[in-house]
């Protein structure tokens, strides 16, 4: 089931399943074991949520203008709420499609994916909108953290604990797009070779993790900056979709089993409300409009998305940018 293996950080498994590696004996730290799971998680995660966002596309791209809601959620925390309740959810999807037999159960099936989907579509508007000031500084972090670890990689090949031979493919520190190729290839290096060296170099678990989601960010926003503005508009039109499409789901889910479980009477224990706080107000709609240009780039190479009037899509972008859910799951 992919929620189990999207959540398996928790759960218990052989520690170098990503890698192909076990780490063998007693007296292992937790940490650094969980650290280990993130980095194979994390490239895990974005194929998750890649591929949810496929499946998902035909639902995004059939929502009308007017139906779409601006996000006002912190996005980081309420997938994670919902991912977290989704087991809970799904015992009780049998009881809800016998007492609610006119209740779209599609719902409930579907609402995983536009979580995962949100996850992947809101990463992508974070990467199209960030300030072009980010990258001089993400560009110095990686630039020291490749020098590190080149260091211990050149000392480990010394003593033959790691292939020196794949340190000659090393791009080197000039270009910031060679720097995140280095930083991928050297965690990769590190990763295959992880159960002979740990514990023999300064080079921790969270080094290779932080690691690869710097280089993955880099990779992103140099990809971004060579795209028209037209990018940043779909994302942030792919945004909108999916978060109405998640929320709508959300808010089903929770009405159904408000019913199934009116007796038991913790109905908001098993789905909380995502507006706790904030109370249950949300900015209108974008205006509809009659006169839709043509689609511009989509960042969704999946599917065409309609098209939105420049004014929806300038309004929604001063809306979200600098709002709430600002923190991005895959590349923090």
């Amino acid at each position: 089931m992919r929620l189990r293996e999207f959540q398996s950080r928790g759960a218990v498994r052989p520690v170098g399943m990503f890698f192909g590696f076990q780490l063998l004996g007693t007296g292992i730290n937790n940490k650094r074991k969980k650290a280990m799971e993130a980095i194979g998680s994390l490239a895990n995660d974005e194929k998750l949520a890649a591929e949810a966002m496929a499946r998902i596309a035909p639902d995004a791209a059939a929502l009308s203008v007017s139906e779409l809601i601006q996000v006002n959620l912190d996005l980081q925390q309420a997938t994670s709420t919902i991912l977290g309740v989704m087991p809970e959810i799904m015992t009780l999807r049998e009881r809800i499609a016998k007492e609610l037999p006119a209740f779209d159960i599609k719902q409930i099936d579907k609402l995983e994916d536009y979580t995962l989907a949100l996850r992947f579509a809101h990463a992508a508007y974070q990467t199209a909108t960030q300030p072009p000031e980010v990258l001089p500084e993400l560009a110095a972090e990686a630039i020291e953290l490749r020098e590190r670890l080149a260091a211990d990689a050149r000392a480990l090949s010394l003593r033959d604990l790691i292939d020196r031979r794949k340190l000659e493919s090393l791009k080197g520190a000039n270009g910031i797009s060679n720097v995140a190729q280095d930083l991928q290839m050297l965690s990769q290096i590190f990763q295959e070779s992880w159960a002979q060296i740990q514990g023999k170099s300064a080079t921790l678990a969270e080094d290779l993790q932080a690691a690869s989601r710097i280089a993955t960010r880099i990779t992103r926003v140099l990809g971004v900056k060579e795209q028209s503005p037209a990018q940043e508009a779909a994302a942030v039109e792919q945004r909108l979709r999916v978060f109405t499409l998640t929320l709508r789901a959300y808010d089903e889910a929770r009405a159904a089993i408000s019913f199934v479980r009116r007796r038991e009477g913790d109905a908001d224990q098993i789905t909380p409300n995502l507006y706790t706080g904030k109370g249950r107000n949300r900015p209108a709609p974008p205006p509809p409009t009659d006169q839709l240009p043509k689609p511009g780039a989509s960042a969704n190479t999946t599917q065409e998305l309609p098209a939105v009037a420049p004014e929806t899509v300038a309004a929604a972008v001063a809306a979200q940018k600098g709002g709430p859910g600002s923190k991005d799951p895959f590349l923090s």
